[in-house]
């Protein structure tokens, strides 16, 4: 039960790796997690409470047998009670390295709602294992309860198929309610920075466990009293089993209850590039994000010489959809102090994807699509326009205003993959463009290091559309 969860947050979270800090994923990535990492627990907690009501007696059981004395209810509801804590804390425990590690490296707050929904599922399994192994008795409950709880978790993967909001505006609640029912939650809004689990989702989720439990235990207590060598006996156990939840949860379906809460209005977190009019905005929750944003955007300031692109209004990046308002007459989802700092940044600001693809920012759901925009808005090479349209089909360079096309075309790719190769990541790219030739090839077979200082070098000349074939043959040719 702890193995599963432990080995997710290892895997996801970077624990261990010296760089962690810069892939950990975001706090609210954490709480999604946290609501769906007891996939397999949940197979084994029930498994567990089957195996327990069925050795009960064993000294192998980790819990009292149930007829130890005292009145029906407790012989039962005390085994019941410690085997769902004990499952739920295991998985708790499974988590704590994703939940340390996250909280190191963001500002997130503890996400304690998205830990209690997702440790009550466990012990509802491992309440549901248990009855079926006391109705049953027999190594048989063991099918059962393997089968009931993959098909309830994994069936709800297939039912809560997440809903994305349509328009520029979300709503400040969001989800279905059949959610906060069945075993898996997901927002439809991804990740976004600052989600919240809604309080009344957390205690309607715990008071339909506590439902179980209570089901579990009547149903427990009816097979002792109503056993007989007949299989009508089994009646009445299995109604309280299953009909007496499903009941409860089909009322909690039915209602408006929704279980996630965004942001409410916010000041964001900016830190601009020195030298380049270049910022970048998130969330408070979303610190590590804005460490790798910031350590991507100052890779790509390094493409700029110093003061070259001094008078540009520059541009502001927004991570993630925390920005989206929630109506209308909204610009953002900000205080009047977010808004007053955002105005004085000043320059083009874009929405950048970094949780959801949305209609506002599906436009620059990829770095590519960032370092495309830069290099509009810093490189004015309007002398090369028409060849930058004409670039796939030029068949050779004849001039400056097609290897100014030709370099510009290969730029924001060129910028993404060393921004990547920045943290660790990234890979060389196949040239883009159609033509051939000398300079054509030697601009492709250029690796990004080559690449990279051969336009720092000639990047006004680039501009201005006065680097012929013959100078990229005399600036590259010497290293090939």
């Amino acid at each position: 039960m702890m193995a599963y969860p432990a080995a997710l947050s290892v895997r996801n979270y970077g624990v261990g790796r010296p760089d962690a800090s810069l892939r950990v994923l975001p706090n609210a990535a954490l709480q999604l997690d946290l609501t769906w990492m007891h996939l397999v627990t949940d197979v084994i907690a029930c498994m567990f409470g089957a195996w327990s009501a069925w050795k009960a007696c064993s000294p192998r059981s980790m819990i009292a047998p149930p007829w130890i004395g005292g009145s029906a209810v407790r012989r039962y509801s005390a085994p019941v009670l410690k085997g769902a804590a004990l499952c739920s804390l295991a998985y708790v425990a499974g988590c704590l390295p994703a939940i340390v590690q996250t909280l190191q490296s963001t500002g997130g707050s503890v996400p304690l709602g998205a830990l209690l929904m997702g440790m009550a599922v466990p012990a509802a399994m491992f309440a549901l294992g248990y009855a079926l192994g006391a109705i049953m008795g027999s190594r048989w409950s063991m099918v059962p309860a393997t089968l009931l709880p993959a098909i309830l978790c994994w069936g709800s993967v297939v039912l809560l198929i997440p809903r994305v909001p349509k328009g520029d505006v979300f709503p400040r609640m969001w989800g279905s309610a059949l959610s906060v029912v069945m075993p898996v939650m997901d927002t439809g809004i991804g990740a976004e920075p600052g989600l919240r689990i809604n309080p009344s989702a957390v205690a309607v989720r715990w008071i339909l466990v506590a439902v179980v439990l209570a089901a579990s235990t009547g149903a427990c207590i009816l097979t002792a009293h109503r056993w007989r060598r007949s299989l009508s006996w089994i009646v009445a156990p299995l109604v309280v089993l299953l009909l007496v939840p499903t009941a409860a949860g089909g009322l909690v379906a039915m209602s408006s209850l929704a279980e996630w809460r965004r942001s409410v209005p916010f000041t964001p977190v900016c830190k601009s590039i020195d030298g380049v009019p270049l910022s970048v905005c998130a969330h408070p929750d979303d610190d590590a994000q804005l460490r790798r944003y910031m350590r991507y955007m100052q890779s790509v300031a390094s493409w700029f010489p110093k003061d070259s692109v001094e008078g540009r209004s520059g541009l502001v990046l927004l991570l993630g959809n925390a920005f989206t308002p929630t109506t209308h007459g909204q610009a953002w989802n900000l205080t009047g102090q977010g808004l007053a700092e955002l105005r004085q940044l000043g320059g083009k600001k874009i929405q950048v994807m970094t949780d959801t693809v949305t209609e506002r920012t599906g436009r620059y759901s990829d770095l590519a699509d960032v370092t495309e925009a830069i290099v509009e808005e810093f490189i004015h090479a309007d002398c090369a326009a028409t060849a930058l349209k004409n670039v796939y089909k030029q068949r050779t360079l004849d001039g400056g205003a097609s290897v100014s096309a030709f370099v510009l075309e290969q730029l924001p790719q060129r910028m993404r993959e060393t921004a990547y190769q920045s943290l660790g990541g990234g890979s060389a790219i196949s040239g883009l463009g159609s033509a051939r030739g000398p300079a054509a090839d030697l601009l492709n077979d250029a690796t990004n290091e080559e690449f990279h200082a051969y336009v720092r070098r000639n990047l006004s000349d680039i501009e201005r559309c006065t680097v012929t074939p013959s100078d990229v043959i005399n600036g590259l040719g010497k290293n090939h």
